[in-house]
């Protein structure tokens, strides 16, 4: 692969293109209104644990399943012996078992009781559109073997894509040596470097991006960034100093000028729980959930290793999107807590930083 790969987004997607001119805009980009998307992922028992260790059987019509897979892969010969729902997750997730030993992941959108973040609602945009890129890479990404972004087949969009070999990176740590999971991270960081040589000519969350909906400067695209995610914390009224915080990235926004090329980044890619290694060799052999994409800077997944003004802002990028996920769906950990404690400590250091400029 080159080191360099610049595509053209405009052949991914279809939607209609919009000029972005303030921040109230970004009310008609994320919708409230926007279903959340499904995906499909062809699997062997071994990728269950990367999603649940206890699978429940679930009514899900097998012929409306069987129906879709002929029409969608060609092959009449497939037959849907059971379907079994994999729980505790954001999408609703569907082990479909086939006729020919192999298994299918099928990723239901949430259910219609489920409150969505605005990014979250184009992440089945997002996968099929990385995945389509990544498809002659080194990456040990599922390839796509079909694509409903309509929904014709199921009453609403589906990805089918192959099987990826492996257990949980999640599932393994405990029992892994500090030598083993170095090496280990190794690979993801060497993995991370690979996506990040594709280019784009806009910035953005990937799905905009397709849409002719990119911004021409990182600090545009990152404000615009934020300013979602704060719109969802507002929705649901969560406790959080807004003002400081679109000071901060107001008052700081030339610190992103620097970065002058749109390069891909996948957040959450290295993350234990979409990974899949060999236990043997500790190689790993897959990555899971391409759903949450921008076109930006690389350094944004590893903000503790950006040092300066830069850095901060996206520590506080991903405090507030921790706060704020953790009010529309609760979970029983401190991770609220420490990204508080994060925010609070990045703001007061740029409010410093902020005092001696003006020194």
């Amino acid at each position: 692969m080159p080191a360099a790969a610049t595509i053209s987004l405009s052949l991914l997607y279809s939607f209609q293109s919009a000029d972005i001119q303030d921040v109230s805009q970004i009310h008609h980009l994320y919708p409230k209104c926007i279903s959340p998307p499904i995906t499909i992922l062809i699997t062997n028992d071994h990728l269950a644990m990367a999603y649940d260790q206890f699978p429940l059987s679930v009514a899900l019509d097998d012929s409306i399943v069987q129906k879709m897979l002929q029409d969608t892969l060609l092959h009449s010969r497939l037959t849907v012996i059971r379907t079994e729902y994999l729980p505790n997750h954001l999408h609703r997730i569907c082990l479909v078992h086939l006729s020919n030993g192999s298994h299918l992941v099928l990723k239901l959108n949430p259910s219609p009781s489920t409150d969505l973040l605005r990014h979250e609602r184009y992440s089945l945009e997002t996968e099929a559109s990385v995945l389509a890129l990544l498809t002659n890479s080194n990456i040990p990404a599922p390839r796509t073997l079909g694509y409903d972004r309509k929904g014709t087949r199921l009453d609403s969009p589906f990805l089918i894509t192959t099987y990826l070999p492996g257990i949980s990176y999640a599932d393994a740590l405990p029992y892994l040596t500090s030598t083993e999971r170095r090496e280990i991270e190794l690979q993801l960081r060497s993995l991370s470097s690979i996506a990040n040589r594709y280019i784009s000519p806009t910035f953005g969350p990937v799905a905009l991006v397709a849409s002719n909906r990119g911004s021409v400067s990182w600090r545009d695209a990152f404000r615009f960034m934020v300013e979602s995610v704060l719109m969802d914390g507002e929705d649901m009224m969560v406790n959080l100093p807004y003002i400081e915080i679109r000071k901060a990235v107001t008052s700081w926004g030339n610190a992103l000028d620097e970065v002058r090329e749109a390069r891909l980044v996948v957040l959450g890619l290295g993350r234990s729980e979409n990974v899949l290694i060999d236990r043997r060799t500790n190689g790993v052999t897959g990555l899971l959930d391409f759903g949450q994409a921008v076109w930006g800077d690389p350094a944004l997944l590893e903000p503790d290793m950006c040092s300066g003004t830069k850095g901060l802002l996206y520590i506080c990028y991903h405090a507030i999107i921790a706060i704020i996920t953790n009010h529309y769906r609760p979970q029983r950990d401190a991770k609220e807590l420490d990204a508080r404690k994060s925010l609070t400590a990045t703001l007061a250091e740029l409010a410093v930083e902020r005092e001696c400029a003006k020194c």
